[in-house]
C-alpha cells in the first residue's frame, strides 16, 4: 500500500484587530474669572446704588421745612401734625385761659423755616386757675353762689359756733389762693349759738335733761355742799351765756354733806396761742410744727401746680389766735401730675406697729407723733391719723399717725 502523502495544509488567515482610535482631544477648561468679575461688578453696583440712595435721603433730611400753625389745636393732633412735617414736639403745660389741653403758643412760630428734625416747643393750656373769693361772714347760700360764679364747688360743713346760724365762719382754701378751676372749697357754716339755761336748784336728772334739750353737753361733778343731795348748786358757763351747740356745761351736784372742803373750781379753759404760718412747708413738717405747740391737724389734698404735699393754704390762717387743741386744716397740693392715689386705711385704736404695717402695705410712708388723751384705754394706741381714714391720698405720700399719751 502506498502511503498517502499529506497534501498541503490549508492556510488560515488570522484577523488582527485594529487598535481603537485615539480619543478626541479634550477641550480647554471653562474660564471662571469672567463670572467672578461679573459678580464683583454687580456687588459694586449695588453698593454704589445704596450709597447714592442714603446720600439722597441725608440731603433730603437736611433740608428746611416750614413750621405748621398748630395754635388752637388740641395737644394730640398738634403733635401728630408736627410729626408728619418731620419736626419734634416738646409740650410744656402752662396756665392759660384756653381750654385745658389746647395749644396756645409755639416756638419757633408758625411759618418759620427750620431744619428737618428740629424741636418745636408747644405751650399747652393746663387746668385754668382761678382766685378763691372771700366768703367768710357771708350767709351760706350767698357764699355758694359766689364760689360757683368763679367755677368752684362748695362743700358745706356744719360746725358749732357762737356766730349766727347759717353764717360762714371759715373757708378752705383761704381767700386769694390760686386753685384749679373746678376745685372744691370747704366752707364751715355756723350752727348758731344757744343760751345756757339756768339749772341751779334743779335735781341732777332734771338739769341734765334741760341741758341736753338745749343742745348742750352736761358735765356733772359731785361736790361737798349743805344743799339737798343731788341738787345743782352751781354751773359754768353761767345761765344766759351764748355758746356754740354741744358746749360742755359743768354742773356741781351737792353730795348732801359739807365734809371734804369747799367747792372745787371748774377746770380753767384751754389756753390760746398764735397759729404759725406753715404754708409752703411739706404737710408732714407742718403737722410736726403744729403738734409741737398743741394744735391738731387736718390734711386735705387739693389740686395745685405746686410740688406734691406742699401746704398751699391753711385755716385758721397764720398769725391768728386759736385755743390749744384746735384742729388746723392744711390744704396740701396734689402736685402738677396727680395720679389716682390710694385710700388711707383705718388704723385708729390699733397699736403703732400694726398701724404702720397696714399703712405701708397700702403704699404710704408713715410719720409717728404723740398726742395727749384723757382716755386711759387709748394710751399707746392710735388716736388720730392724717390724712384721715377713707381719704384718697397720693401713693407713696406720708401719713401721720398720732399715738395716745394718757394724761389724767
Amino acid at each position: 500500500m502506498q502511503e498517502e502523502v499529506p497534501g498541503p495544509q490549508p492556510v488560515v488567515e488570522e484577523e488582527v484587530a485594529e487598535p481603537p482610535p485615539p480619543p478626541p482631544p479634550r477641550g480647554r477648561p471653562p474660564l471662571l474669572w469672567p463670572w467672578l468679575l461679573l459678580l464683583l461688578l454687580l456687588v459694586a453696583a449695588g453698593l454704589i446704588a445704596l450709597w447714592l440712595f442714603t446720600r439722597g435721603n441725608d440731603h433730603k433730611g437736611a433740608g428746611n421745612v416750614t413750621v405748621p400753625n398748630v395754635i388752637g389745636q388740641k395737644q394730640g393732633p398738634a403733635v401728630d401734625r408736627l410729626d408728619r412735617a418731620g419736626l419734634t414736639s416738646r409740650v410744656v403745660a402752662k396756665p392759660s385761659s384756653e381750654p385745658a389741653g389746647t395749644i396756645f403758643a409755639e416756638e419757633p412760630g408758625p411759618g418759620s423755616h427750620v431744619t428737618r428734625g428740629s424741636v418745636v416747643a408747644l405751650s399747652a393750656s393746663s387746668t385754668a386757675q382761678v382766685t378763691v373769693p372771700d366768703v367768710v361772714c357771708d350767709k351760706a347760700p350767698v357764699a355758694i353762689c359766689a364760689l360757683r360764679a368763679e367755677g368752684l364747688s362748695a362743700q358745706t360743713i356744719s360746725v358749732a359756733s357762737s356766730k349766727a346760724a347759717g353764717v360762714v365762719i371759715s373757708q378752705s382754701p383761704a381767700s386769694g389762693a390760686s386753685v384749679a378751676k373746678g376745685s372744691t372749697v370747704a366752707i364751715r357754716v355756723s350752727r348758731g349759738a344757744t343760751r345756757v339755761p339756768n339749772v341751779v336748784g334743779q335735781t341732777r336728772s332734771a338739769a341734765v335733761s334741760v341741758l341736753r334739750a338745749a343742745s348742750l353737753v352736761p358735765a356733772p361733778f359731785v361736790v361737798p355742799s349743805s344743799q339737798p343731795k343731788n341738787t345743782v348748786v352751781a354751773q359754768r358757763p353761767h345761765a344766759g351765756t351764748s355758746v356754740p351747740p354741744q358746749t360742755k356745761v359743768r354742773i356741781n351736784i351737792s353730795s348732801g354733806s359739807t365734809s371734804g372742803g369747799g367747792v372745787p373750781p371748774p377746770p380753767p379753759p384751754p389756753a390760746s396761742k398764735s397759729v404759725p404760718d406753715v404754708t409752703g412747708q411739706q404737710q408732714e413738717a407742718a403737722q410736726r410744727q403744729l403738734n409741737g405747740i398743741g394744735f391738731k391737724s387736718r390734711v386735705v389734698y387739693v389740686p395745685s401746680d405746686q410740688p406734691q404735699g406742699a401746704v398751699v393754704s391753711q385755716s385758721p390762717g397764720g398769725g391768728s389766735t386759736a385755743k390749744v387743741g384746735t384742729r388746723i386744716t392744711l390744704n396740701a397740693s396734689l402736685g402738677p401730675n396727680p395720679g389716682a392715689g390710694q385710700v388711707v386705711p383705718k388704723v385708729i385704736g390699733l397699736d403703732p406697729q400694726t398701724a404702720t404695717a397696714r399703712l405701708v402695705s397700702a403704699g404710704f410712708r408713715v410719720q409717728r407723733l404723740t398726742q395727749k388723751t384723757s382716755v386711759r384705754t387709748l394710751n399707746g394706741k392710735i388716736v388720730d391719723v392724717q390724712p384721715a381714714a377713707g381719704v384718697r391720698a397720693p401713693a407713696g405720700s406720708p401719713v401721720t399717725i398720732y399715738v395716745g399719751r394718757f394724761v389724767s
